[in-house]
């Protein structure tokens, strides 16, 4: 459970990093659009080989880690960037200008957690497919004769 909210925070690190370059206009929208590719692969990938390693466990205690993995990310993400940004936000005069930072910040979080949420769903839909066609066991977990 813990090893999928890290890779869930891993996801939300990178895909934020991403939509901040992005927006900083520091990429062009292809650019963006192939990186946001790779990007998502490539976290569906990480997911799925930590999901895996509990391949052994009934489908309803998998299916409690992965929503228990990602209920931590969806919680503790904006607990961690907008309480301190509210936080900052009185503290700094209005001159200092992140009340007007404090929208766009929201919606990274909001685009970031939704991106999350599709690798959690695409990585079921990867191991589900997986296990549709590994219906027979693999030469390593066939019991020896």
């Amino acid at each position: 459970m813990f090893a999928l909210a890290a890779a869930n925070a891993a996801s939300v690190v990178l895909f934020g990093t991403l939509y901040a370059v992005a927006g900083a206009g520091l990429l062009s929208q292809v650019a963006f659009v192939a990186c946001l590719a790779v990007l998502f692969t490539l976290m569906t990938t990480v997911w799925v080989r930590t999901e895996a390693r509990h391949r052994r466990l009934a489908p309803v205690l998998r299916l409690g880690r992965i929503v228990v993995g990602l209920v931590i990310i969806l919680v503790a993400t904006p607990v961690a960037v907008l309480a301190p940004l509210f936080w900052l936000d009185e503290q700094l005069p209005v001159d200092a200008g992140l009340r007007a930072a404090r929208g766009g910040v929201m919606a990274l979080v909001l685009i970031t957690l939704i991106l999350v949420v599709f690798v959690n769903v695409a990585g079921i839909l990867v191991a589900l497919v997986r296990s549709a066609f590994r219906l027979r066991p693999a030469r390593d977990e066939r019991p020896d004769p």
